[in-house]
């Protein structure tokens, strides 16, 4: 095969790659909660909705804290104050220049 072709096979794999990562590290889904395809087809889709929602919301990319802090507020131990206050420091935190190194 030509090197282009291995190139763009390897290039997807590793975006199929981070997804996962994403998907394990980030939104928390470790294990599957079903071995059957619809039920790991639910639990895909609702991580995804979650993280599409987290984005909305906050109007960047969802990070493991910010997850954390949504499942807090939802589960009732999380202020909303909290959760702002969380948000402001992520927004904060994009607007400084980034360091030189």
């Amino acid at each position: 095969m030509p090197a282009e072709i291995i190139s763009d096979i390897y290039k997807h794999r590793w975006t199929v790659e981070l997804f996962f990562r994403f998907f394990k590290h980030v939104l928390g889904c470790r294990h599957l909660l079903s071995t059957h395809p619809a039920g790991v087809q639910i639990q895909a889709y609702c991580a995804i909705i979650a993280c599409l929602l987290i984005h909305l919301w906050t109007g960047g990319k969802p990070t493991l804290r910010t997850f954390e802090m949504l499942c807090l507020y939802l589960q009732g131990w999380a202020t909303l104050e909290e959760v702002m206050a969380h948000l402001e420091k992520l927004k904060a935190k994009s607007r400084e220049p980034p360091t030189g190194g």
